[in-house]
């Protein structure tokens, strides 16, 4: 058991060992229902199939985004790209939020999409309407609800997660309780008065905040109890922890009965003389009684705690401890989950500098843990220890090796950083998106205004989803400055007189094994007849002269040129001539301009048949079995976490 002082504290110490993945429990009553995710998700769901709260766009993504939507933010993002995708195809101007309420509202909507985000949009969809038909043919809420839970997967996924251990576990054995009380509170609504309108019990529920009662026996074994000192008055444990005995909270000395003063009442009727008596010194009574009562609960050991820093000190009440009583005083946290247990295990098993007994002990405790099937232990499923499952490299010597020009620069710098990314795949941010919105509205422009150009940004705002609305307005006064740039950069280029040759061109380039595939966002002829090739940057700008004549994607755009790859959007042009190529920055400007330009001069045949030598480096470098890194990450960059977790050497490693 743990004791803390008063109720306020059960609750935040119950949560805090749950989260270590220690089993607890409580005296104090069960939460409502509509305060448990599971049983909060199937009521919405079948909230909304019947028609009591309308589908709005944010009713929608909260129901893809449950447990009986089946998408995570990214899957949901995805679904959204692609009904716009979709739409625009079609000559459509609706927004993804129209689009999502609309795919949820009639089946078959989503069929013309083959990804599994629109399939699971489309079993939630297939639901609501069940729902929809079942309520019209006057189904009782114990009906609905079954209907919805039995067309979900969820009963299967939470009871087999329910019979493992761990927090995963643990989460599952909680959906499954708040959907069995769920069910419960159902059928005696039913049983109580079956013509009893389903909209009333959804009323009940959703809106209480009184926890169901229940007669249900709690749990006793195998768990922690956290409680106050009266909630453990004539029970016994091995070990008793009594928790949080600071200074001024336990002795808590505050006076009490203030308001309606109780103890002049007591005084009153006893006769006593109120005169004589220190109220003060009869509340540290108390909590001396309340100390003593903690204390005397455990059968085996007391472990008394406190924090001690500097906001907090230790209570008076320690003083009353034993002389001899054993002080242990850590500024580190012990592990207290089975995963940070075995994870300490292991590391003590093959630490060199630990005795023969020492091992011997950590190897017996991981035998026990391994006996319980806790995760990690088996020597079987350690990293460190398992051979590679296959040592062949990742492109055959007959295999064409597929070469971005956007990942050389990535495959030059760390190769094992461009295989982290590459293999686990990049999460798309806002500034992403953005930048795509900025390069379709650059590339369909039909004139040089910032009005035109933000216009045409604005048509397709509507598909980012930002976590609050300051953060919004702060994106959209952000893009406004892309806009002004992309916008004074194109005035430019029509009062020079230059001609576009083409916006988004795709091309292929073989150079060896390797093949280069890439998408040029503009390629311009200048009034003298050069073909100049432009790149758009949406981030922060990079002028280093060194980095720009040796800036991978130029070269590789160079180099298509040179290869003759991009004539047939050239053939129009008769006579024409290489330009170098450039990045259009369009964040931050440079002397007066709201853009700035990054130029690279025209290659050289011998600076072709370099830039040739690292695209064929860099086939080699992909093509292999194994990737070296760098030894530091910068932990600012989009990844960085991935790319560190595999620097991290396994704790059971040789």
């Amino acid at each position: 058991a743990v004791v803390v002082r008063s109720g306020s504290f059960v609750a935040p110490t119950a949560r805090a060992l749950a989260l270590a993945e220690v089993p607890t429990r409580t005296a104090v009553g069960g939460r409502p229902l509509r305060e448990a995710a599971a049983t909060r998700a199937l009521l919405q769901v079948v909230d909304t199939g019947i028609g009591r709260t309308p589908l709005t766009a944010e009713r929608a993504a909260e129901l893809l985004l449950g447990p009986y939507g089946g998408l995570d933010r990214l899957g949901l993002r995805r679904l959204r790209l692609a009904l716009r995708a979709e739409e625009l195809a079609g000559g459509g101007a609706r927004a993804s939020d129209e689009l999502l309420v609309d795919a949820l509202q009639a089946t078959g909507r989503l069929a013309t999409i083959d990804h599994r985000v629109a399939r699971a949009a489309e079993r939630l969809a297939e639901t609501l309407a069940a729902l929809r038909d079942a309520s019209a043919d006057a189904a009782t809420i114990e009906e609905l609800l079954w209907l919805a839970w039995e067309r979900s997967s969820m009963a299967k996924q939470w009871g087999e997660q329910a019979l493992g251990t761990g927090i995963l576990a643990d989460e599952a054995n909680r959906h499954l309780d708040g959907v069995v009380g769920l069910f419960t509170a159902a059928r005696r609504w039913v049983e109580r008065d079956p013509a009893d309108a389903v909209r009333t019990f959804l009323d009940n529920v959703l809106d209480s905040e009184v926890p169901d009662d229940t007669l249900s026996p709690q749990p006793t074994t195998d768990s922690v109890f956290v409680s106050t000192p009266p909630g453990v008055v004539g029970l016994e444990y091995d070990v008793v922890v009594v928790g949080g005995v600071h200074d001024g909270v336990w002795p808590n000395l505050r006076l009490r009965g203030s308001l309606v003063n109780p103890q002049a009442l007591v005084r009153l009727v006893t006769g006593i003389d109120g005169s004589t008596l220190n109220e003060r010194q009869l509340v540290l009574s108390d909590e001396l009684r309340m100390f003593a009562l903690a204390v005397s609960r455990a059968t085996t050991q007391v472990i008394v705690t406190a924090v001690v820093n500097d906001d907090e000190a230790r209570s008076v009440f320690f003083g009353l401890l034993p002389a001899d009583a054993h002080k242990a005083e850590s500024a580190s946290r012990a592990p207290l989950s089975l995963r940070g247990i075995t994870g300490r295990l292991r590391r003590e098993l093959i630490t060199p500098a630990r005795s023969t007994r020492e091992r011997a002990v950590a190897a017996s405790a991981l035998a026990r843990l391994a006996a319980e099937q806790v995760p990690g232990a088996d020597p079987a499923d350690w990293h460190g220890l398992l051979e590679p499952s296959t040592d062949d490299p990742l492109f055959s010597d007959d295999e064409t090796v597929p070469v971005s020009p956007s990942q050389l620069g990535a495959v030059e710098a760390s190769p094992l950083d461009w295989f982290v990314d590459s293999i686990s795949g990049s999460q798309a941010s806002t500034a992403m998106a953005i930048g795509t919105i900025v390069h379709w509205a650059m590339e369909t422009a039909t004139d040089s205004s910032v009005d035109t150009v933000w216009k045409a940004i604005e048509s397709r705002w509507p598909e980012l989803e930002f976590e609050a609305p300051w953060m919004a307005e702060h994106q959209r006064r952000m893009t406004r400055v892309l806009a002004a740039g992309v916008a004074e950069y194109l005035a430019d280029f029509d009062r020079e007189g230059k001609q576009l040759v083409g916006a988004e061109r795709r091309f292929a380039l073989d150079v060896d094994r390797a093949r280069v595939n890439g998408s040029i966002d503009r390629v311009e002829r200048a009034t003298d007849g050069s073909v100049v090739i432009v790149d758009l940057k949406t981030g922060r700008a990079t002028t280093r002269r060194a980095e720009i004549d040796e800036h991978p994607q130029l070269g590789a755009y160079q180099l298509a040129y040179a290869e003759g790859v991009l004539d047939e959007y050239l053939a129009e042009l008769g006579e024409h001539r290489a330009g170098g190529a450039k990045l259009l920055f369009v964040k931050e400007g440079v002397r007066g301009k709201a853009y700035r330009e990054a130029v690279q001069a025209p290659l050289s045949a011998e600076q072709l048949e370099g830039f040739r030598e690292r695209i064929r480096q860099a086939a080699a470098v992909m093509a292999a079995a194994e990737f070296l890194g760098v030894a530091e990450v910068d932990t600012r960059a989009p990844g960085a976490a991935s790319r560190l977790l595999h620097r991290v050497r396994a704790v059971s490693s040789d």
